[in-house]
Parts: structure tokens; sequence; C-alpha cells
């Protein structure tokens, strides 16, 4: 069984230059991710590893994906016909993975048009290698075992025709809700990265923290922030962080809960404003000082819960500019 690690949107807003490498090491050879430039990012990182792109990438670029031994994802008559065009005019056979719509109704061609599917996988300069499918609703089991009976039947029908391939249908989800899903491999993103869909962490490997530059006493009535966004209801302590919502902070987290370390002791506060730059905390009597650190979050969730949204879109949100760094567990 092989695992490819899904490393798109910048490892899920952890940096694949760092994520990829530590897959490396654990053994991973099978790499996922949206776009071809992301895909060229990682052959940089991983020269043997095999990537695929599960997204669109534009047929013009054949020979660029074909140089770096990337694999297109392959998902209609058209798009197919386009790609392979593309190959025989640049002189390369492009390997692809056939995709199977089975209820998602994104990209893919239906399971009963197995002829279009076979003719479209050989086209001449394309090179069919895998077959794979993505399940709408994985902790549905009875739905996610039409939609996996569905694609056994394409990818049997498709076997029968002479066209057996690579399959790969579980991604997190299903890896954890189903008892089986018997294909030839899976898929893991957010798993990898301590979360699982709809429900709660193992481990988050990422911590959002950021330096005091600043801290300022404020008197009871005073504002600060843009327009006055934060109002002093009594005497406090503001402090200043270098992050704002163009790091991927965004202004409707203003109130969330955060700590502040001083001489190795935590302290509660709270944002307070949040401008594209910067964000102000309100440190309260906490005995902050300019270099102290923040932690705005160890587990995406809490945010993702004050915004109505998942953590899948607060981590994918923080900008390349924020600074990651690796840290080894203690031993």
């Amino acid at each position: 069984m092989r695992l490819f690690a899904v490393v798109k949107a910048n490892a899920y807003g952890h940096d694949a230059r760092l994520a990829v490498p530590a897959f490396l090491a654990a053994g991973c050879r099978d790499f996922a991710v949206a776009t071809p430039e992301e895909g060229f990012a990682v052959r940089e990182t991983a020269p043997r590893a095999n990537i695929l792109v599960l997204g669109y990438s534009p047929p013009a670029i054949a020979a660029e994906m074909a140089a770096a031994n990337l694999t297109q994802t392959v998902f209609s008559p058209a798009y197919a016909d386009d790609l392979a065009r593309a190959a025989r005019r640049a002189g390369v056979r492009l390997a692809v993975h056939v995709k199977i719509d089975t209820g998602m109704h994104r990209l893919g061609f239906s399971p009963e048009d197995v002829d279009k599917i076979y003719v479209a996988a050989r086209r001449e300069g394309l090179f069919p290698t895998g077959i794979f499918t993505h399940f709408p609703a994985p902790r549905e089991k009875e739905e996610t075992a039409a939609a996996h009976a569905a694609f056994t039947r394409c990818r049997a029908a498709l076997s029968a025709k002479g066209l057996a391939l690579f399959s790969h249908a579980a991604a997190s989800g299903a890896l954890l809700s189903q008892e089986s899903i018997p294909e030839d491999g899976v898929r893991s993103g957010i798993l990898l990265y301590g979360y699982t869909p709809g429900g709660k962490p193992f481990a988050p490997a990422l911590t959002l923290t950021a330096p005091l530059i600043q801290c300022r006493r404020l008197f009871a009535g005073e504002r600060a922030g843009y327009g006055g966004a934060f109002r002093a209801e009594g005497a406090t302590t503001v402090g200043i962080l270098p992050l704002g919502y163009a790091d991927g902070l965004p202004r409707a987290l203003a109130g969330l809960p955060v700590t502040v370390r001083h001489e190795n002791r935590a302290y509660p506060a709270a944002l307070a404003a949040i401008c594209m730059d910067q964000c102000l905390v309100d440190l309260g009597d906490a005995p902050a000082a300019a270099g102290d650190a923040v932690t705005l979050w160890q587990n995406a969730a809490l945010p993702a819960k004050r915004l109505g949204t998942i953590p899948y879109e607060v981590l994918a949100a923080l900008s390349p500019r924020v600074p990651r760094i690796a840290v080894k567990e203690k031993e």
C-alpha cells in the first residue's frame, strides 16, 4: 500500500519546504499537489519522488511537466484531447492518472463512461499510470460504500479492456471512518498535520506565535487601531505584534484569547484589533515587555470555530511571508 502525502496549499500552510523533507525522511515517496507550480517546487526537494497534480494544469506546459516527471490528472475527454495534443506537439509523453467522479461533482469522468475513459486515457502523447476518486462524504458509510462500488466497477471494466491501473480512493476522512477501502494506495492530507476531518485534532504540527515589538499603557476610555477599533474598558497594557490580516490573521479574530509568555510564565491576553501588517493585543496587567512571545494558537480548530469555518481554511490562509521554523521533538 502506497501513501500519497498531500502537500498542496504550501503543505496546508505548514511550508512544503519543511514538510516534504520530513515526509521523505519517514519513508514517503509519493506526493500530491494541486497545481503544476506546486509540483515543480516539490520536485526540487524530492528529485526521485512520484508527484501527482490533482487539479488543472494548462496543456501548454505539458513539455515542462514531462521534463519534471510530473503526473497530471485527466478528468474529461476534452481535457485529455488538449493535453495529448500539446504533448504530441512537444514530442513528449505525459504520465496521467484518470479521475472518476463518484459524487463530489467537481472534476472527473462519470464511472459509467468506460469507453470514453478508455479512449481518453490512451490518447497518443499520454501515458496512463493510475486511476482514482475522491469521496464526497467519507464519514457516511452507505454513501461511501456506493461511491466505492461505482469506482470499483469502472476500474474493473477498464481492466477487462486491457487498461489495468494503479488505484487510490481513500483520503484522510475515509482512512479514519471506513473499515476498508481496498485499493493500491491512499492519500492523506490534513491528517498528516495533526487534524481529523470534522473531528478532534491528534497533535497539531503548527503553533502560531509572534513577538511583542512594543508595549504601551492605555487608560480607561482610550482607543487604539483604525477608527479606534479597540476601546480600553479600564487601564490596560496594549502590545503590538508584527502580524496582520495580510499574514492570514482575519480581522474577525479580534477578541480571540491568546497567551503571552514573560520570564517563563504564561499570562492570558486577547487579540484587540487586527490591521494589515500588525495587530494589537490586550495584555491587561500582565508584566509583558517587547521581545516576549505571544502564542496566538496551537490548535487551528479554535480560531476556526470563532470564524465559523474549518481548520483547513485557517491553516491554508497563512501567508508565505510568515516564517515557518522547524522544531525537533525532544527525546
